[in-house]
């Protein structure tokens, strides 16, 4: 099972990184280009997959964002959360907030969302 959650994990976190290359980091608002600590940049999640992990593949919980924002400033929450209302506006972030659901993920769902991810993430290098 844990194998499973890494695979599809990669797939999602890579789907991400991809879908908002273009973007800035959700958090401070500078270009993900810029060079960082680390380099490149990560798919942070606003509710870490060890607070929330019925978020983790959530599509409005995780955008790309600087490693220095999300490694050295924790997620830099309060200002994820500014950037996410912009990005998403404030309706869809209260209801992310408000998502209390667990989710129970199993070999054969991490498979699905697994090739989902792989499916999406080649469809958007496609356009």
């Amino acid at each position: 099972l844990r194998d499973w959650i890494q695979e599809s994990q990669v797939a999602f976190n890579a789907y991400v990184r991809y879908r908002d290359k273009d973007k800035p980091c959700i958090s401070c608002g500078k270009p993900l280009q810029e060079v960082s600590i680390g380099g490149k940049y990560d798919a942070g999640h606003f509710f870490s997959i060890g607070a929330a992990p019925h978020l983790r593949f959530e599509e409005d919980n995780c955008h790309a964002q600087r490693k220095y924002c999300n490694n050295w400033r924790s997620g830099n929450a309060v200002d994820y959360r500014l950037g996410l209302i912009k990005r998403i506006g404030l309706d869809r972030v209260e209801a992310l907030e408000a998502n209390n659901e667990p989710a129970k993920f199993g070999i054969d769902e991490l498979k699905a969302i697994k090739q989902h991810y792989k499916t999406k993430l080649k469809e958007l290098k496609q356009r």
